[in-house]
């Protein structure tokens, strides 16, 4: 019986340490709080950073004595609350802090989550059942913005509370989806936070595959109710090419109410390869973009010498973003690490492929291996046949 007393003091102790503790956190937050928060993008300290999705991982950075300010929308309510879990890794040797607002009342928001405020950590999450509709804000920096600070940041939906118009200023397409059809058409349908709330507009900002620094703003179509369609110009958006879309307020000036969501453009899904636009990294590696078809939430690609008949590396890719499916197909990624004893050379035909169920390699493709860092060798690389 005194053991019984002793461990239910001591979980009573837990319960109301844990309180005092959020609390604490939420009282230290407060500062990221104030009647100046409608123009915050602006104020001395703040940066918009890029909107955060559900089910979706963003990687940014922020200065000592900088808060980055990411925009989630989500449409909850007091009878139908929408569960979410955010949280936020900083890279080693750097700590991070986060601070979830809510829609502002009378130019304020409320603090209705924070950690990372009281104790320096590396790691932070808060979890929250969202009641009222908006836009909220997750304010992220260091501790006590004293460094900079590298960090991973998520939003996920625990449950199915979200569906897939629930979070996100789109419900479709997802983060990462193939779009386009054979009138070269983006379905996209507005998510329930902005349907009736004015006139809203999507950008499609178009660039070759992985290279979003080097998207140009190609359409621009408006919502008429919760649809919005935009034709992909021809030759402006080529197969393959990443489309970015991003929502804002109708109009010269218009507000950006989210700063851009990723998908491929592939008018029929079929398996597609992009060696026009490969990435070549440091020393052997490099990155390879295009779609596949998957099966059971993965797919398997390989990197083979053509030239010596040998496998350099392999890759598998998972559906782990929210605009992909289990089992068919999906975009890809691919960033393949030949080892040095076999790293191919410039001038070398190599071949990309995927494994289909008996184990067998379907080349999707063959080009020549040009990593001219350099400038000095009389490789071009690019597209070339098969043998």
């Amino acid at each position: 019986m005194v053991w019984l007393r002793i461990a239910l003091a001591l979980s009573l102790a837990a319960c109301v340490d844990a309180g005092d503790e959020n609390e604490r956190e939420i009282d230290l937050a407060s500062a990221d709080s104030t009647p100046a928060d409608a123009g915050k993008a602006d104020a001395p300290g703040w940066e918009t950073a890029p909107t955060l999705h559900a089910n979706t991982r963003q990687f940014d950075l922020a200065d000592a004595g900088t808060r980055r300010v990411h925009s989630l929308w989500v449409a909850g309510s007091n009878t139908n609350r929408v569960a979410l879990d955010i949280a936020a890794r900083a890279n080693d040797g750097d700590s991070v802090r986060i601070a979830v607002l809510g829609p502002a009342v009378g130019g304020v928001r409320p603090v209705l989550a924070a950690d990372g405020y009281t104790v320096r950590k590396q790691e932070v999450a808060v979890s929250l059942e969202v009641a009222t509709p908006g836009e909220h804000l997750v304010v992220v920096g260091s501790h006590r913005l004293a460094t900079p600070t590298t960090y991973e940041l998520s939003a996920t939906c625990p449950d199915d509370t979200c569906g897939v118009s629930r979070v996100d200023a789109l419900a479709t397409p997802k983060d990462f989806a193939l779009v386009g059809d054979g009138q070269r058409i983006i379905h996209m349908i507005l998510g329930d936070m902005l349907i009736g709330s004015g006139d809203i507009e999507v950008e499609l900002w178009r660039s070759p595959p992985m290279q979003w620094w080097n998207a140009t703003k190609v359409a621009t179509s408006q919502a008429s109710g919760s649809q919005v369609n935009a034709i992909a110009p021809f030759p402006a958006v080529r197969w393959g090419d990443d489309l970015r879309l991003v929502v804002r307020e109708a109009g010269d000036g218009g507000r950006i109410l989210d700063t851009g969501v990723t998908t491929r453009f592939l008018p029929i899904p079929t398996n597609f390869v992009r060696l026009d636009a490969i990435l070549y990294g440091d020393i052997a590696s490099l990155q390879i973009a295009g779609a596949v078809g998957f099966f059971e939430g993965q797919a398997d690609l390989r990197l083979r010498s053509e030239t010596r008949h040998i496998e350099l590396a392999a890759t598998t890719i998972h559906a782990d973003r929210p605009g992909m499916v289990g089992n068919g197909f999906n975009a890809f990624d691919a960033t393949f690490l030949p080892d040095l004893a076999v790293a191919p050379h410039d001038g070398e035909l190599l071949s990309v492929g995927t494994v289909d169920g008996n184990g067998t390699v379907r080349r999707l493709g063959c080009f020549e291996y040009c990593n001219n860092l350099s400038g000095m060798s009389p490789c071009t690389g690019g597209p070339r046949s098969c043998p």
